[in-house]
């Protein structure tokens, strides 16, 4: 199979090659700086079709000719298979203008399923687990604003009381559960998937690490309504933490099972982002 992953020097992106080599699977990728790729990365693809922008349509029809599948498809080129770019809670359960990030992506899902014969998968992941702990590069939640997790003092950031259970995924268990349902023989069908590498209460996160609502949702709703939504990335962090913490957020089912990827626990990832 010849996947198109678009954004491939994205931090998923990335990953995704090395699920989709390694299950024998040709590799196109779309963006606009190659050089974001190792060496070795970009020497592992089919090809590299460089982007301008999201109005490229030359590029895109280019980048789209030919490939049985696309991470975040283009109708016109007949493609079936499309994984839209939805690595995130599950956001089918919130409403417009509940959280400003997921407007346009509640609004495309009913756009889609309104005006085109595709049906794209959906991966729900819940939250990274290298942007729950705030790591550098891998999320951005808001200037000088760490989702759950300080980096500078090692110390979790509990709303509430703690006990909520958050799901969240390695970037690499992303790629992982993407590329298995990109190979099923029902992937054009489309559908939602809530997958996750683990579930815990942030509580016990800290614990593993070694450690209100209302008050929340008053300070999330203080900072919108004084805040530009032009700059919304400015408080869109409480949002996360809100809908995350009150269980908005919240899978009510889950697909692991369906699928053939052992989930990294914690203390593996911490083990291997020794820098947390």
């Amino acid at each position: 199979m010849l996947v198109l992953i678009a954004g491939i020097t994205g931090n998923v992106g990335q990953k995704l090659v090395r699920s989709l080599s390694k299950r024998g699977h040709q590799v196109r990728g779309l963006a606009r700086s190659p050089e974001k790729l190792s060496p070795e990365t970009l020497a592992s693809l089919e090809r590299f079709e460089v982007c301008s922008g999201y109005d490229d349509i030359p590029a895109l029809d280019r980048a789209c000719a030919g490939v049985d599948a696309v991470v975040c498809a283009y109708e016109r080129a007949g493609v079936e298979i499309y994984v839209v770019a939805s690595w995130n809670g599950d956001r089918i359960q919130l409403e417009l203008e509940k959280h400003e990030a997921y407007d346009a992506c509640v609004s495309f899902r009913h756009h889609v399923e309104m005006t085109s014969p595709i049906k794209p998968i959906y991966m729900f992941i819940g939250i990274f687990a290298e942007t729950m702990f705030s790591m550098f590069g891998h999320g951005h939640v808001g200037p000088n604003m760490p989702l759950i997790w300080d980096a500078e003092t090692k110390t979790m950031n509990i709303w509430g009381t703690g006990h909520t259970t958050w799901f969240w995924t390695t970037e690499t268990d992303t790629a992982e559960f993407t590329a298995e349902v990109i190979q099923r023989d029902d992937a054009a069908k489309g559908g939602f998937w809530n997958v996750c590498s683990g579930a815990h209460s942030l509580r016990q996160v800290a614990e593993i690490y070694e450690r209100s609502i209302g008050e929340l949702e008053d300070k999330a709703l203080d900072a919108r309504s004084k805040g530009d939504k032009r700059k919304y990335y400015l408080y869109t962090g409480l949002f996360y933490q809100l809908y995350a913490s009150n269980g908005a957020l919240n899978f009510r089912k889950l697909d692991n099972n369906r699928l053939p990827v052992s989930g990294t626990t914690i203390e593996e990832f911490l083990r291997q982002n020794p820098q947390v």
